[in-house]
Parts: structure tokens; sequence; C-alpha cells
């Protein structure tokens, strides 16, 4: 088994830094495919990044959701040409515990069959110490290379829709329908401690629903005990886990 974390990233890096250096110790090698330009055209300039292979991939279609797709597709291609066997999809503000990596590895070892595992999110609110606990949100973790895997909108995608209510984000759905699991891993989600929000909110692929919600509101009043409109779930205190900064920053 040769594993590797396939990162797509725009403008996050400072998050990004945390996130490759709690992952690269679980893995054998991080592959981080960035872009100068996000989905809609804002540009940040993509940093010297002298530790893991970095790969230049600018939007390559008008509808953002394509072009981010794109970007997923091209990181596996790469891992194809690198010999590996099996890859984690990972985005700069997303952690993983590292007996939960070394659990599930042991899964593919021990059973060939195995295709891939989806996982629970715990999404974290302005502090790396709030969290709302788990979203709806599920999101594809570990899975097997084969030669014609690849990332494209898939309802069966197992897990992805429950009901009418999607559940997995169609850029990382993969074009399988069987032998996927659900499995006991977290991944933390820091989507919403950044320095920028404004900023988030502005290239989200989202961005629509997002600009609409009370997201902004829920910033500027984010405590412990607070209710969180955006996720209608309440906010409480936790460890900082993976020893992230807090950001103090206006919205």
């Amino acid at each position: 088994m040769k594993l590797c974390a396939i990162y797509c990233v725009w403008g996050d890096y400072d998050l990004l830094y945390h996130s490759t250096e709690n992952i690269r110790p679980l893995v054998d090698g991080v592959i981080i495919v960035a872009s100068e330009k996000s989905n809609y055209g804002e540009l940040h300039e993509i940093p010297f990044w002298g530790r893991d292979f970095l790969v230049n991939r600018e939007p390559q279609f008008y509808h953002p959701m394509n072009s981010e797709t794109d970007k997923r597709n091209y990181g596996l291609k790469i891992a194809r040409e690198q010999g590996y066997t099996h890859f984690i999809m990972m985005d700069a503000d997303e952690f993983y515990e590292c007996e939960d990596v070394s659990r599930e590895k042991q899964k593919f070892i021990d059973r060939p069959d195995l295709q891939g595992l989806v996982c629970r999110t715990r999404v974290y609110f302005k502090s790396p110490r709030l969290t709302i606990g788990f979203d709806t949100t599920l999101v594809p973790f570990m899975h097997k290379i084969t030669p014609s895997l690849k990332h494209e909108f898939n309802r069966r995608y197992p897990f992805a829709w429950e009901g009418h209510n999607i559940r997995i984000d169609p850029t990382r759905s993969l074009n399988i329908n069987s032998g996927v699991e659900m499995c006991d891993t977290v991944m933390h989600h820091y989507s919403w401690v950044r320095k920028d929000y404004e900023k988030k909110i502005r290239n989200s692929t989202a961005r629509q629903n997002i600009e609409k919600s009370t997201i902004r509101e829920d910033l500027v009043l984010a405590k412990d005990g607070y209710k969180v409109k955006f996720y209608d779930k309440v906010l409480y205190t936790v460890e900082n886990k993976f020893n992230l900064p807090e950001y103090d920053v206006m919205v």
C-alpha cells in the first residue's frame, strides 16, 4: 500500500501549513494542486512550498463546480503517475487524528475488495475551540486508486444522497457505486476558522447560498452557547486538538 494525501487549494496557505504538518507523518507523500485564480477569478499568489509536491492547475471551466472537480481529477492523475495505490482527499482546512488514519489503512491491507471509506465531519466555527459538533455533511475519506477512478457528479456514489438531500460535496463524489463503507473516523473541518472570512464567502462553490445566509451575523456573535443559525446548532467549547492559531479578525 502506498498512500498519498491529495489537496486542492486556493489561498488558504496558513491552514494548509498546519494541515500538511498533521497528515504528512501518516502518508507516503503529499500532492498539492494549487491555483493562482479562484473559481471566480480572484487572484492569490502561490507561495514557495518546498515541503511537498506542488503543481499548478488553473480553473478550466466556466462553472466553479466543474473546475473544482477538474482539480481533484488532476491530483488523481499525478498520484497514478507517481505510483500511489490509495489516497486521502483533502482541503486546506481539514484534519485527521493519527490513530484514525492508521486504523483505516489497515482495513485496506486486510480487505483487498474495499474500494473506499466515507466519514462524518465535525465543524469548527470562528475559533478552533468552538464547534457545532457533527454536521449533516459526510466526506469521502480514503480510497483505492484504480485506472478508471475519477471524481464526477454521481448520485449513486454510496452515502452521497439521503432522499432528496445531498450529503457529499458533488466535486468529491467518485464514479463508483459499491465497495464504499462508512467508517468511525471523524474529519475535523475548520471551515470557518481563518484570517479572512470574506475571501472564503466570495470564492466558495456555494457562494450564492452562503451570501444569502446568516453566516456574517453568526461569526460576529459566535461564542460558547450561541446557536448558529447557519447550522441551526449550538456552539460548545472543546480543546484545540491540532494547536491551530486563534485569528483575531473582524467580519
